[in-house]
């Protein structure tokens, strides 16, 4: 088959099946109780990420029977396994999570203090997911720790974006699109696995009818973590790492809204589509 018909396929059912999943899963979030005020104090359903992994396990379903070469189905279940990681720890934060404490210093201060927060496990528990995947896909110590914390950091940053509609969405959609246009190899094709998902969902997200939590930003922060460690040269890995340093460092000293409600093009993409 040709790949491009097979990209075309892949997206399609992602789309399709993301699209009539959605209402099915609001539906069950508000009917269990799983809703949290947003940041106009509307009650939402949160922890819709759900609506992500289920056309992610099918799509992968597809794309194995596909795929005939060992290392090729290791990219495929490296990727799954990370996903599927982060959607638990993203799920028990949103369901469980204490508000009171935020930030990777926050948790991890109270952690030392040995109170264990949904963030401290979840930061921790992200962080051993990426030792594994660095250790499977690595060649040197520097290549593991290297890859680990783009991994970790990765997941993070999706997190730290998701504080209003349709931000961190609009940020992992230029991510990911760019990852998409500049990968090679066979890697290329695993964006298609949320990348139709994510923007079938988009609209809900952005209207602020409902909030994908750490369940969603989990899932999109790692998988951009993980192409980046499997699919790009060490130099532009380093960049990256460097990028999310900073950006962690920034965030926990200032707050990212008030940046980017200062700024007028930030602001004016922001709230595009509001």
């Amino acid at each position: 088959m040709n790949k491009y018909i097979f990209y075309t396929i892949l997206f399609l059912i992602g789309f399709v099946g993301t699209y009539i999943s959605i209402p099915l899963f609001k539906n069950l979030l508000i009917n269990s109780n799983v809703v949290r005020p947003n940041y106009k104090n509307d009650m939402i359903p949160v922890s819709m990420g759900i609506v992500f992994l289920p056309m992610i396990i099918i799509n992968s379903i597809i794309l194995v029977y596909f795929t005939t070469e060992y290392k090729n189905l290791m990219f495929i279940f490296i990727f799954i396994f990370g996903i599927m990681s982060m959607f638990l720890a993203g799920i028990l934060d949103d369901i469980i999570g204490n508000r009171d404490v935020s930030g990777l210093k926050g948790h991890f201060k109270s952690l030392f203090k040995g109170n264990l927060t949904t963030g401290g496990f979840k930061a921790v528990f992200g962080g051993f997911v990426g030792i594994l995947v660095s250790v499977v896909i690595s060649k040197s110590i520097s290549d593991i720790i290297i890859n680990t914390l783009i991994i970790a950091l990765s997941t993070n940053l999706m997190n730290l974006l998701d504080l209003r509609p349709g931000r961190a969405i609009k940020v992992y959609l230029a991510i990911i699109i760019s990852i998409f246009t500049t990968l090679t190899g066979y890697i290329k094709v695993l964006p298609l696995l949320i990348l139709p998902n994510v923007l079938a969902y988009f609209k809900y997200d952005l209207k602020a009818k409902a909030m994908m939590g750490d369940t969603g930003s989990n899932v999109l922060g790692i998988s951009i973590g993980i192409l980046m460690v499997l699919g790009y040269s060490f130099n532009i890995r380093l960049t990256w790492l460097v990028f999310l340093v900073l950006i962690h460092l920034l965030t926990e000293k200032y707050s990212l809204t008030k940046i980017i409600e200062n700024n007028k093009v930030l602001n004016f993409i922001d709230k595009l589509g509001r």
